[in-house]
């Protein structure tokens, strides 16, 4: 096997996300102009940025067209960022090799008129990075929505050193099927929960065993990750945590994912670092025609709305409600958290996480000059905040990592078993594998519990 190399001496890397659910908004205008800028300024150290990637869901916005003016402009007038290349993909773009039928022309027309899809730019200079073709190999979807899908692009350094981008949206059904379920119980549902995210993540994992993964190689996903707030119960009452954190958390999930596929012993971390859910700044279940310009966090709605000395939110107990004028005006919400399903409370789903072997992300570490993220208020017309995120790569000496079980632990063994296995869940909640995925459907109750009934 290809061995990793050693980076003796520090080198960093510049990089920008910028990630965005559309949720298929019309007004345009002012969203051209913010992204035209946010490719163009300089890193934060007023240097050039080496690698830009914007990841776009629901996306209706014709991003080809975006991109040929913008490097149109740049042909006269080089940008500080210092950027010269604009790679740009959609979903929903004809594979040359398919054949024509009419199914999918209609469902490809309904998809960018009305719904949206994935679309992405990865920005660069070519005398940092080079790309490699292989986007056909990079492409995958989660259900037969299309607009649940993961496209990526991979470019190269010099000495090797692969950076592969997918931007993505997660599939929600599944995940928000646990959430409402009075099925499966309080003390339960977290971990139900994790192995529904974790089930995704491994998806991701597979598609890259199936092409020439090197050890040399990270695997950067951005987008609508739809992680979900989750109150967890314990012995003396209930604490709000984040799915995804709690995956990444879980050393022994980690191991499990990759447990039977060709991959190097590695694991996803998170580029900004949260010690809990209350530190997550809120951009999902916003009020679309609201504009707050300050941060607003998990942790302050929780600390209004939840206490963690009574039981989980459910049949028995619910959260304490608040003011219009609180959750509307303060905070920028349509409704008021107490009130919402379980799948709606207001969550931080715009992320990036990335994926590497143990053996390089042991040589990474990363600064981040603004402190973290960053929510962009001031764009209304979706349910989701804009987030942009710039972060310094810098690879050196190694460091240790938190130990991780080997495939051979009996939990890890176990743990496998259920990611693998679509009957695990089946058994809790009776639900078909075969629906078509949508995104955050209302469920009624009559339905909901015609789905959800369990086995007898």
């Amino acid at each position: 096997s290809v061995q990793c190399f050693r980076f003796t001496e520090p080198t960093s890397i510049r990089l920008r996300f910028f990630n965005f659910n559309m949720a298929n908004m019309a007004a345009l205008d002012p969203f051209v102009g913010m992204l035209g800028q946010f490719l163009s300024k300089p890193f934060a150290d007023a240097s050039k940025v080496d690698v830009t990637f914007v990841a776009l869901t629901e996306a209706r916005f014709k991003m080809r067209d975006f991109v040929k003016d913008q490097l149109g402009t740049w042909r006269h007038n080089m940008p500080e960022s210092g950027m010269d290349t604009l790679l740009h993909r959609d979903a929903l773009k004809k594979n040359p090799t398919a054949t024509w039928n009419p199914f999918t022309w209609c469902r490809k027309k309904v998809v960018q008129h009305c719904v949206g899809n994935v679309k992405t730019v990865l920005g660069f200079r070519k005398e940092a990075f080079k790309k490699e073709e292989r986007d056909d190999q990079l492409f995958g979807t989660f259900t037969f929505n299309p607009e649940k899908a993961f496209l990526g692009t991979s470019i190269v350094r010099d000495d090797g050193l692969r950076l592969c981008f997918f931007g993505t949206h997660f599939p929600m059904q599944r995940l928000q099927s646990v959430l409402v379920s009075n099925k499966i119980n309080d003390s339960e549902k977290l971990m139900a929960a994790k192995i529904e995210y974790a089930r995704v993540l491994r998806e991701v994992l597979c598609r890259a065993a199936a092409w020439n993964f090197s050890h040399n190689t990270v695997i950067f996903v951005q987008g609508d990750l739809n992680s979900r707030t989750v109150f967890d119960h314990h012995e003396i009452g209930s604490q709000a945590k984040d799915v995804l954190l709690e995956v990444l958390k879980d050393t022994a999930l980690m191991a499990a994912m990759t447990s039977d596929l060709q991959l190097p012993k590695g694991r996803w971390h998170e580029v900004v670092p949260f010690n809990g859910v209350n530190e997550m700044p809120v951009t999902y279940k916003v009020d679309p025609k609201m504009c707050i310009q300050r941060q607003v966090t998990v942790g302050d709605i929780l600390n209004r709305v939840h206490d963690p000395a009574q039981p989980p939110p459910g049949a028995k107990r619910t959260l304490t409600s608040v003011h219009r004028n609180e959750f509307g005006n303060e905070w920028g919400l349509k409704k008021d958290p107490a009130k919402v399903k379980a799948s709606h409370f207001p969550a931080f789903t715009e992320r990036v996480i990335y994926w590497a072997p143990d053996a390089l992300s042991s040589q990474m570490s990363w600064a981040l000059p603004h402190g973290g993220y960053e929510t962009l208020g001031h764009i209304d017309g979706s349910d989701h905040r804009p987030v942009t995120l710039e972060a310094l790569m810098v690879l050196g000496p190694q460091h240790s990592l938190p130990p991780m079980p080997s495939r051979e632990d009996p939990e890890v063994k176990e743990l496998a078993n259920r990611l693998v296995s679509k009957r695990w869940l089946d058994k809790l909640l009776c639900y078909s594998e075969t629906s078509i995925d949508g995104s955050d459907m209302e469920l009624k109750t009559s339905s909901s519990d015609e789905s959800l009934r369990a086995v007898v």
